[in-house]
């Protein structure tokens, strides 16, 4: 199962700027209401969802200032093999590095082979997603996910409306949904 390694968030309706790495295994956002939490969780979504659209408003930038671009960075780690083909990704996969956290500009030894997804929207409200790669920026090159793999990575998300209560969506027709009615063992 692909996991988040990082996150980051500037100026995405009350988030400022946030990092965050998130720790093996279960992670937990707890605050008081209007702290954040459902904002982290749609940056996530909308960033890595199986989506080809995405309505922005003037209202998701931080303090409506439109003058400041939304950017949300999502890093992936445990990838499949596909995913870290070199004729496929190769220019855009990065690493990370487990001691310290830090991600390097390209795969290293000893370290964990990672992309990251950037979803960019600035005051035209056209969202913009791309893979992360300052060699790729060198060469004047961009690319995203092709639409194939953005749905093997979509995120799988439960909610407060019972029709998201333990179901999933990820690979369904359209309009249609599975039940699971088993233990979850690990949400990561």
């Amino acid at each position: 199962m692909t996991l988040i390694r990082a996150i980051e968030i500037e100026n995405f309706r009350s988030v400022k700027a946030l990092k965050w790495q998130p720790r093996a295994r279960v992670n937990c956002l707890i605050g008081s209401g209007d702290s954040g939490k459902s904002t982290i969780l749609d940056a996530i979504d909308y960033c890595i969802g199986a989506r080809r659209a995405l309505q922005m408003i003037d209202s998701d930038f931080c303090g409506l200032d439109i003058e400041k671009p939304i950017r949300i960075c999502v890093t992936l780690g445990a990838l499949p093999d596909e995913l870290k083909s070199i004729d496929t990704y190769g220019l855009y996969l990065r690493a990370i590095d487990a001691t310290n956290g830090q991600i390097l500009p390209e795969p290293e030894v000893g370290c964990e082979t990672v992309p990251t997804v950037q979803l960019l929207v600035e005051s035209d409200l056209e969202p913009q997603w791309s893979l992360v790669s300052a060699r790729a920026a060198a060469q004047g090159q961009s690319r995203s996910l092709n639409w194939a793999d953005r749905i093997r990575l979509s995120p799988t998300r439960l909610g407060a409306i019972n029709d998201n209560h333990l179901t999933w969506r990820h690979r369904a027709l359209p309009g249609a949904s599975r039940s699971y009615a088993g233990p979850l063992h690990s949400l990561q």
